[in-house]
């Protein structure tokens, strides 16, 4: 990542929803099933033990529902995983598929139509929807919910402060709560019922633009566009794919440290102007010095090499981290998330 991609460098910040700007803690709201023969208690049990094995928000919660009710694990065959998409399993000789709307119907072909009612309902009351087929036939539905951090407005209005010309927020969520979303953020653009190919894109033609992008991401999904953008950064809890794709792995489970991470860049690019500035300086005077006549050639040879020493030694102490945050942007920081907070 050269010096030009670093995070003081981005003009445009782009980021994911879930996960990112909100915690990504979902919770279970209700679970329906479409079948005669499997009520939700063993619809919530099935889903389960095939999402045990991947490490999404999502597989998380319907797991820790499963296991707080005590369900029992349903064997099933070996589970493929459609990246960014769901997965599937064999279960007593019938294929299971798990997944967004998008993957069940318009990649698999599976008709979810007569359940429109319930499905357009629990989207625009803002939930996320897990859709689960058997066979082809729609089986059921899950839905999660998931709660903005804390953190988020303050750390949006602290990046416009600092100079940050365009935010924008990519998800897969339908468009009334992604632009509910974004309005209570006052994020630039919102863009909606994305895949990962379609953010991949759009940050391509932003960077096409001339923008330098960064994107703060956390979930396998986030891959693909965090290798397009100039500099990627990663939320802790994030898949290891995700973390090895970025350029900057976040080690604080806080959107403020994406703040903090700018700041460190912007520290440690002043460190090494400032002692770019030192070295030319400094040896231009010295060689001037020894050319007409002013300095030995020990003399030049000794401040040369002191100068070199004086260098490494304000290299060696580094950028200073035990003042996370500069005092006035810490001060505004803490006033905007205290004022979100008595809004809710």
């Amino acid at each position: 990542m050269g010096d030009r991609f670093a995070p003081e460098y981005a003009d445009t910040f782009v980021f994911d929803k879930t996960g990112t700007l909100t915690r990504g803690d979902l919770e279970i709201t209700s679970v329906h099933s479409f079948a005669e023969d499997m009520d939700e208690a063993a619809l919530l049990s099935l889903v389960a033990s095939l999402e045990e094995h991947a490490t999404h928000p999502i597989a998380e919660a319907v797991v820790q529902q499963a296991n707080q009710r005590r369900l029992s694990h349903i064997s099933h065959g070996e589970v493929d995983f459609i990246i960014a998409h769901g997965l599937q399993s064999r279960v007593d000789g019938t294929l299971i598929r798990i997944g967004s709307r998008h993957f069940l119907e318009e990649d698999e072909g599976i008709d979810f139509k007569a359940h429109d009612e319930l499905l357009d309902a629990l989207s625009q009351k803002g939930f996320m929807v897990l859709l689960v087929a058997r066979d082809n036939v729609p089986l059921g539905a899950i839905a999660l919910r998931d709660v903005l951090r804390s953190e988020s407005p303050a750390v949006i209005e602290a990046l416009r402060e600092q100079g940050v010309e365009q935010i924008v927020m990519l998800t897969g969520d339908h468009r009334e709560k992604a632009e509910e979303l974004g309005r209570e953020l006052g994020i630039d653009t919102v863009r909606f019922e994305l895949v990962p190919e379609q953010k991949a894109s759009i940050v391509e033609k932003l960077i096409a633009r001339g923008h330098k992008v960064a994107l703060v991401g956390d979930s396998i999904n986030d891959s693909p566009t965090l290798a397009a953008v100039d500099v990627g950064l990663a939320m802790p809890r994030g898949a290891a794919l995700t973390r090895e794709t970025a350029d900057v792995a976040l080690l604080r489970d806080d959107l403020s440290a994406v703040l903090e991470a700018r700041l460190l860049a912007q520290r440690t690019m002043d460190l090494i102007r400032q002692n770019f500035n030192i070295t030319v300086g400094a040896n231009s005077g010295i060689m001037l010095g020894a050319i007409f006549g002013y300095l030995s050639p020990v003399g030049t040879s000794l401040l040369h090499n002191g100068t070199t020493i004086g260098v490494l030694l304000n290299a060696l102490g580094g950028v200073s981290t035990s003042e996370k945050l500069p005092e006035q942007v810490k001060e505004r920081w803490e006033n905007l998330q205290r004022a979100y907070l008595e809004s809710r």
